[in-house]
């Protein structure tokens, strides 16, 4: 299968392109500089030039493939127009060939859910202000199946795994070796939900083999409490296990806005890609990355 790969530098996408060359498919990335297609080239992917700011980019990169997994979806800004007019492109390109289309969202979505416990079924009406164009974006590419699209939408965890994690982690990564102490909310009991990103791109490639068109998928390895994740933190950087527990308005201070998420969080199911996709989680769990694997006092951490 030809896959056409929209952020295949970042962290999710790099390893999304890596396990499909692995697994013998034709990748061909998205990049918007020289220097990411230097690196893409160097990984066996051939390189389409482009930006997921410009919508005929994209949709040239379809148009060629049979397949897109497209990552590169909102980001610190949060979904855009910009990411709405992408996936219509993507869509208007692959429409009619019942391609496989995979979008990527986010646990971001459940925030605000009055219930503590979430899954795909777990109905999105009153999104938080912020996550709403995600949620209704979502929305938009579940509803385009009806165009001859096998849309799927796939929502990680935080993700990490060699050397590297996602903003959530990479934010109290750095809290803590400024501060000398792992930190969490309260009494530290918030849910965590986490997945290595080895197991995140097996997630993905089973989805393009298998999901039917207009599937959601939570994927998530394993969840930890985050006073464990602080102690964890805490080891990585050195500071020997140390944690301190902050008021929210301690969190927002450190954290800024991402702090929500930390102070308020839900223990987020994923047994559905389990049941439809055959997957479990393989990877080494976040807890051992930071106190004894890649992500253990190196000076990376996540940090970079």
């Amino acid at each position: 299968m030809h896959v056409f790969v929209t952020g295949a530098s970042g962290l999710i996408g790099g390893a999304v392109t890596r396990h499909l060359l692995e697994a013998g498919h034709a990748v061909t990335a998205l990049a918007r500089s020289e220097h990411a297609a230097e690196r893409l080239a160097r990984a066996g992917a051939a390189v389409h030039r482009g930006d997921v700011q410009e919508p005929d980019t994209l949709a040239a990169g379809a148009r060629a493939a049979d397949a897109v997994v497209h990552v590169a979806v909102g980001g610190p800004r949060g979904v855009t127009e910009a990411d709405v007019a992408a996936v219509e492109a993507m869509v208007d390109a692959l429409a009619g060939r019942n391609a496989p289309l995979l979008v990527t969202s986010g646990f971001g979505v459940y925030a605000g859910h009055p219930v503590s416990i979430v899954d795909e079924e777990s109905p999105l009406n009153s999104p938080v202000p912020a996550q709403a164009p995600r949620v209704a974006l979502e929305g938009r590419v579940r509803e385009a199946a009806a165009r001859g699209v096998r849309t799927v939408v796939l929502r990680p965890a935080h993700v990490y795994g060699h050397g590297e994690s996602g903003v959530f982690t990479r934010v109290q990564l750095e809290y803590a070796a400024r501060t000398g102490a792992g930190a969490y909310v309260g009494d530290g009991a918030v849910p965590y939900g986490t997945v290595h990103v080895d197991d995140l791109a097996a997630a993905y490639l089973a989805a393009l083999e298998r999901a039917p068109a207009g599937a959601l998928y939570n994927v998530v390895g394993s969840t930890l409490p985050t006073r464990e994740v602080a102690t964890a933190v805490s080891h990585a950087v050195g500071a020997a296990g140390r944690t301190v527990s902050l008021t929210p308005e301690e969190a927002h201070a450190a954290w800024g806005p991402l702090a929500g998420l930390l102070i308020r969080g839900h223990t987020v199911l994923g047994v559905k890609a389990a049941v439809e996709l055959a997957w479990t989680p393989r990877g080494p769990s976040l807890a051992y990355e930071l106190t004894h694997g890649s992500m253990r006092a190196t000076g990376s951490s996540g940090l970079r």
